[in-house]
């Protein structure tokens, strides 16, 4: 891996070596004047086209709520290093091994999801959601490829495509593949993304329609953890990590995440241009109307007769099956498996109101009011190897939600926004999101203020509710509904490069998977609520500092919890990032490195492989926490960037190793190399 590396860097240093006597070339042939006359007859003709980054814009669901706004491509290098979703440098995550793993946040970040929820997301990090989709208006084709490599410990490739079929109708696909080996047995992460999108905007801008078709692999691969607890002490003889004995030698959890995604709107009456605010179209209004179909499954396989150190023994079902089935114990073969289909519809009417012919958007009030129908048609398995199903259960219901939207514009720097989200009829009745947000602008020097609120209600999931699976059975129905109270105060800086922010969160009737039994290795997970309210404080502080040439970027949260032993979380965690810019000759444009995380230690969690959840013993064991460094070199050539990247660069000094899931070892240092290539024609 490292000679393809190599290799590559040398057929970079060939190109820019060449690009740069191309450079000097041009300035020699300017001074020649025996080719000046040819010079000139070429350049009497017509000029082509020349397509780059300017020529392609793009949108998203979260930025077509009001009005339509595009932004241009970002071809910068900025944070390129940082491609894994759970090394994001503000919303880090905790995971089993190698990217492709399980994973959860590792700071306090509660879903603000409402309504019917089937309980498994150790996975979602890695799946395509319609709120991912990214929309283009291209004026040429547009293609971007991106591949990451480690050899077999890491492979990542990403290629997108769009391009106009019509001046005001665009289609494209998205390909994502992401194979981690890891370094230890059946570390194995094997996620892919499929999905192909269209956007159509009618020539007179009134009817916009956008659509996609998503398809979601994500398997995991499930090794139960090695066996041996001590390979980073300083007695242990050190043997390759794939000859490191696991727990589990042929478990893996499978999601498959497919959906279908419509949505319309049609702009009636007046429409506004806003001549400040990247020439968006402002309707006065509109009708939306939104249809989406999931059909998801998630599932637990393995097939051999395994240690019960991870998995508790499996359960007797001759009460399902029969006394003298030959079917009711399996302690070999398992397969459990949930399905679930959704169908949602909804519809909003929004109303706007504002001066007409007015250069500056202020004294704008806006009103949504809709409703929305979700279907839920759910399915638990459960199948002995012959077929015979110890669990078969299947449900349907509907729930019937009311949403609303209220937002006033004072000025151009002054809004406050009220969200509501209530569950009116349906199984899931009484849930509700209620949420309020201001934003008061204070000037460019002086920044801006960003004041949150919400409130939320949400059944619990079906997963804690009931679940009957070969190792593992409950039936909870007199759990409650859990609350959360949120209040948030954020203060950016833009000029300054300061972002600070305080939250607080207020719980209730928090759920969560623990173990009951102190001093055993107690595997009998269960689902269990905290009837005491449990609050946090969370702190953020996030400063960009340029010095010339140098940047140095700052980040630190600090969370503090009355109830350490439900709520595990850190007290503070940071990341930091120092860099060097420079052009290496003058045409490649280069920045060197390295990032430091650290998070204080605390109480880790465990993760139990059959139901894919992450869990808290009663032994509350605290994990050493360490310094992770990762040193880099990232480049820009016209439309290509690159970077090379050394994980975890300080191992071995002063640090053997971590965790930061109990039982489950961080990944070695490992040389990694990245490129994106964008092509506009």
């Amino acid at each position: 891996m490292r000679k393809a590396i190599l290799l590559c860097l040398a057929i970079l240093f060939f190109i820019v070596k060449n690009d740069a006597k191309a450079q000097d070339l041009k300035t020699n042939v300017g001074n020649n004047k025996e080719l000046d006359s040819l010079r000139k007859k070429e350049e009497g003709e017509k000029d082509s086209v020349i397509f780059t980054a300017k020529f392609i814009k793009y949108t998203k669901m979260a930025m077509s709520r009001d009005s339509i706004v595009l932004l241009p491509l970002d071809t910068s290098t900025y944070n390129i290093q940082n491609y894994s979703p759970l090394l994001q440098p503000r919303h880090p995550a905790i995971t089993t091994g190698s990217v492709g793993q399980v994973a959860r946040p590792l700071l306090y970040e509660p879903s603000k999801r409402i309504g019917f929820d089937v309980g498994f997301h150790s996975l979602d990090y890695y799946a395509l959601n319609p709120e991912d989709i990214i929309y283009y208006q291209a004026r040429a084709p547009f293609t971007s490829l991106y591949l990451v490599s480690a050899g077999q410990k890491e492979q990542y490739f990403k290629a997108i495509h769009s391009q106009n079929i019509k001046k005001n109708w665009n289609m494209g696909v998205n390909f994502n593949r992401m194979d981690s080996r890891g370094f230890y047995s059946r570390q194995r992460g094997d996620n892919l993304n499929i999905a192909i999108f269209s956007w159509y905007q009618s020539p007179n801008k009134r009817y916009n329609m956008w659509a996609s078709a998503i398809f979601n692999t994500l398997r995991a691969y499930e090794n139960g953890s090695i066996a041996e607890q001590t390979i980073f002490n300083d007695d242990y003889v050190k043997i390759d990590r794939k000859a490191e004995a696991t727990n589990l030698t042929s478990a893996r959890n499978l999601y498959r995440k497919n959906t279908i995604f419509l949505k319309q709107t049609y702009y009636v009456g007046r429409i506004d241009s806003a001549t400040a605010t990247n020439t968006s179209v402002l309707p006065t209004n509109k009708v939306t109307y939104t249809l989406e179909y999931n059909n998801d499954s998630y599932g637990f396989f393995k097939d051999e007769l395994d240690n019960n150190l991870v998995i508790p023994k499996a359960l007797d079902k001759s009460s399902k099956l029969g006394i003298n089935s030959v079917n009711a114990l399996d302690a070999i073969y398992t397969s459990d498996s949930t399905h679930l289909q959704h169908v949602k519809n909804e519809f909003i009417y929004s109303f706007f109101l504002r001066a007409k012919n007015s250069t500056v958007i202020k004294n704008e009030l806006k009103l949504d009011a809709g409703i929305k129908h979700d279907y839920y048609n759910y399915t638990s398995l459960g199948a002995r190897r012959d077929g015979v199903t110890y669990e078969n259960r299947t449900f349907s219901f509907q729930n019937l939600s009311v949403i609303g939207a209220l937002s006033y514009r004072f000025t151009s720097n002054i809004d406050l926004n009220l969200d509501v989200n209530q569950i009116f009829q349906g199984r899931n009745a009484g849930d509700f999101l209620y949420e309020a947000k201001s934003r008061i602008g204070l000037g460019k020097a002086i920044g801006r203020i960003e004041l949150g609120a919400y409130l939320q209600n949400q059944s619990p999931s079906q997963l804690f509710t009931s679940y009957n699976g070969n190792h593992f059975e409950w039936i909870n129905s007199d759990l409650k509904n859990t609350k959360v109270a949120n209040l948030s105060f954020g203060y950016i800086n833009d000029k300054l490069g300061l972002e600070a922010g305080a939250k607080y969160f207020l719980t209730s009737n928090y759920l969560y998977f623990g173990t009951t039994i102190l001093g055993l290795n107690d595997i009998n997970v269960k689902p269990l609520q905290e009837s005491a309210d449990i609050s946090l404080i969370r702190l953020d502080v996030a400063k960009r500092w340029r010095f010339g040439k140098f940047l140095i970027e700052n980040y630190l949260a600090y969370q503090k919890t009355d109830n350490n032993d439900v709520l595990r979380t850190p007290e503070f965690y940071t990341c930091n990032s120092f860099s060097f810019d420079l052009n290496l000759f003058k045409v490649l444009k280069t920045n060197i490195g390295f990032d430091v995380r650290y998070n204080t230690s605390y109480a880790n969690y465990l993760y139990s492989p059959a139901i894919s959840q992450f869990y808290i013993d009663r032994e509350a064991t605290v994990l050493k926490s360490v310094p992770v460094v990762d040193v880099y070199l990232k480049a820009n050539l016209k439309r290509a960037n690159i970077f090379v990247k050394y994980d975890y660069a300080n191992q071995g000094f002063l640090s053997k190793g971590y965790y930061t899931v109990n039982r489950y070892p961080m990944p070695d240092a490992l040389l990694k190399f990245g490129l994106t290539w964008n092509f506009y024609d």
